[in-house]
């Protein structure tokens, strides 16, 4: 056997006692986790005759392949401090072994110092014992992602808290009205309303994730990422809970609810603008006061920005300045939550209000499965609200494709 090779067969002999000497570690500190306080330094004490009986072997197997190197040039016949003497300061001068000695401790960490598993070899950038932090890059400080929302549903409509599991709401149902002029002595004019109670649920909406201990400890600006990315995750299910919920079991959506649009145009040459001035017209005509219309970029962007006529020139200033779009003194408010090819109109600051019963929280634990023995950590958002809609013909949904059709017929 040649030098290369006997050097490429202590290297894996070194590596696998290594490899033995912390599963040795893990082993032991189970048993102690469950051992009584009385078996706890006994424990100890055999942990650290087998700890220093392998250290020893590592000590002569590392001899061996310095002697190798030597002779080959590569290192020094000197080092600054022998393994054996490694281990035993590491061993004396762990507080956290002799706390476990004394029984203070259900576990024992021994933290060896750098260089201990380190390989020698020729110094170059690709395989120095830094890597390749001969020349460290200049890391850019946090960590960037893509935006979210620049604002949500909840944005634009009351908000409240609720100290219960549900929000009961009185509702107009129906109605017959036979007010009218009323002669002498003619009997009065009968009007009938129907009252409805319904009730607005509070449901939860959660997620979390799953990241190492190294992992929080040694990305810069990870758990400020993990605070921030979480809860705006939640923020857009609720988006879709506030605006397209069925109702059954989840939140009833205000699209859900909403009132069809009606188109009253017969126009031949209908744009969207017409159908949008059209649908706050039908949200006059219920007597109320339209605040906001909700779109999809894409549909502004495509039908509003950059509709032109015949001549190619375009129907609105609007691509030429940084306004919002105003439709019949309605704005037009662009949002991903809205799916392509629809538009929604409606009075978001009376009709309906949400209730918090939980605002969105953050919580981290390593106790959920089997975390606490693989050093993993649990981080889970979860935030709890309902929707109560007071009036729901104050909202006005409608397909943009449909709306077209119709209008130029």
């Amino acid at each position: 056997m040649n030098a290369e090779e006997l050097k490429k067969e202590l290297g894996g002999a070194i590596e696998s006692l290594q490899t033995k000497m912390d599963e040795s570690i893990n082993v032991k500190a189970k048993e102690i986790e469950t051992a009584s306080a009385k078996e706890r330094k006994a424990l100890a004490d055999e942990f650290k005759k087998d700890f220093e009986a392998k250290s020893e072997t590592l000590k002569k197997m590392q001899e061996q392949l310095d002697t190798l190197e030597v002779k080959q040039g590569r290192i020094s016949d000197t080092r600054k401090k022998s393994i054996k003497l490694m281990v035993k300061d590491a061993i004396t001068g762990s507080d956290s072994l002799n706390q476990f000695k004394s029984g203070n401790s259900q576990k024992a960490t021994i933290d060896m110092p750098d260089g201990f598993f380190s390989k020698t070899d020729d110094m170059t950038q690709a395989n120095s014992f830094e890597s390749t932090a001969v020349v460290r890059p200049d890391y850019v400080p946090g960590i960037f992602f893509n935006p979210d929302r620049t604002w949500h549903v909840r944005d634009i409509m009351p908000v409240g808290t609720t100290n219960s599991n549900a929000v009961p709401v009185v509702r107009e149902y129906a109605y017959s009205d036979a007010s009218d002029i009323t002669v002498e002595g003619a009997e009065y004019k009968q009007s009938d309303f129907d009252l409805k109670m319904t009730s607005a649920t509070v449901y939860k909406i959660t997620n979390y994730i799953i990241a190492s201990e190294e992992m929080l400890e040694d990305v810069d600006g990870l758990t400020s990422y993990i605070y921030t990315r979480l809860p705006s995750k939640l923020k857009n299910k609720e988006d879709y809970q506030l605006l397209y919920g069925t109702g059954s079991s989840e939140i009833s959506g205000l699209i859900t609810n909403a009132t069809a649009y009606s188109e009253n145009l017969a126009d031949a040459a209908v744009q969207l603008i017409d159908v949008l001035a059209d649908g706050v017209r039908q949200c006059k005509v219920a007597e109320y006061m339209p605040t906001a219309i909700l779109m999809n970029p894409a549909d502004v962007t495509k039908y509003l920005l950059l509709e032109k006529d015949s001549t190619n020139r375009y129907l609105s200033p609007w691509v030429f300045t940084n306004e919002t779009p105003t439709i019949a003194g309605v704005p037009v408010l662009q949002t991903t939550a809205i799916t392509a090819g629809a538009f929604f109109i409606g009075d978001f600051s009376q009709a309906g209000q949400i209730f918090d019963r939980r605002q969105a929280t953050i919580e981290i634990t390593n106790t959920n499965e089997d975390n606490f023995v693989k050093g993993m950590l649990t981080v889970r958002a979860a935030e709890r609200l309902a929707l109560a809609i007071y009036r729901p013909s104050a909202f006005i949904y409608g397909t943009i494709a449909a709306a077209l059709a119709n209008g130029s017929a």
